[in-house]
């Protein structure tokens, strides 16, 4: 952890976030459930235990604050002090959640089940890539040396996530799209698979170049070598996550997943089954105000 200012001691805002995310590494597990013909399913536990959704929370605020570096390691040199740092911070985390969990109105709760669940998922597959950058885990076939930073408004267009890992056969590019849907998961994997089939028609060139020149830079000059736009082209996985509490098969066949360019093993299909889809988004959400206050002194 490269820690650049006094702020060191074990309540210290990069300490807090070292905690989340050693309990997070402790409580989630992501295990391989083989048997699907057209990719492979991963299947994340854990994300409904105690103490879960404050490590979120803590971790989210961290990433909006500039906690979180690009080589995932931690940093405390961008976060922002003082009271006029907490202002600013809160006011992101109200735009991005609101500033309570009550939706009443149509507008509310589309803002509740368009932005700030599809946020908080896209911020859950950032906090992933992270722990595997510390830790082994299913989700990909080796450990994360880079990833891209996490979007900070909620309808940014763009690819969700982007991480460089390596495997037995050297750099991987791993492209991630997150789904939130209480009752239709199967139908938002399925919508995830057309950004993939863009990614294979070269329609996301541009930005997986700029993502990758900039990831290039954070990582140590050996593995940098091997990172040239040839490195998407050949060595790219796939990995949608979907969030969802209605069950369906996640094993079942799906053409448009098999269709795709990269192997079987290089599409990776993520589901993190809830026993309580809402109150999942509410308890982060909860946690993300709380803790403002503890990341930004």
């Amino acid at each position: 952890m490269d820690v650049t200012s006094a702020m060191v001691g074990p309540r210290s805002p990069l300490a807090l976030i070292d905690q989340a995310l050693a309990l997070l590494a402790a409580e989630v597990d992501l295990r391989e459930d083989p048997g699907a013909p057209t990719h492979t399913v991963i299947i994340a536990s854990g994300l409904e235990a105690s103490g879960v959704a404050k490590s979120l929370g803590l971790y989210l605020v961290g990433a909006l604050a500039g906690a979180i570096q690009q080589d995932a390691s931690l940093c405390d040199a961008m976060l922002p002090i003082g009271p006029e740092g907490q202002r600013e911070v809160e006011q992101a985390v109200h735009r991005l959640v609101g500033m309570n969990n009550q939706f009443m109105t149509s507008s509310e709760i589309s803002f509740r089940d368009t932005k700030r669940n599809a946020w908080i998922a896209e911020g859950v597959m950032h906090a992933l890539l992270m722990i595997r950058a510390r830790s082994a885990s299913d989700m990909l076939d080796g450990p994360v040396h880079a990833l891209a930073d996490l979007h900070t408004i909620p309808t940014q267009q763009g690819l969700d996530a982007l991480a460089i890992y390596t495997d037995a056969s050297g750099p991987v590019v791993a492209i991630g799209e997150s789904k939130a849907s209480r009752d239709d998961g199967s139908g938002q994997l399925t919508e995830a698979a057309t950004i993939f089939r863009d990614i294979d028609r070269m329609k996301y060139g541009p930005e997986l170049r700029a993502k990758l020149g900039a990831l290039r830079r954070v990582i140590n000059p050996d593995l940098a070598e091997k990172v040239s736009n040839a490195l998407w082209l050949e060595h790219r996985c796939y990995f949608p996550m979907v969030v969802h509490e209605t069950h369906f098969d996640l094993k079942a066949k799906r053409v448009v997943y098999g269709r795709l360019l990269p192997s079987i093993d290089r599409r990776r299909v993520i589901g993190v089954k809830l026993q309580n889809f809402q109150r999942f988004f509410d308890d982060i959400s909860d946690a993300m105000r709380d803790a403002v206050a503890e990341v930004v002194i």
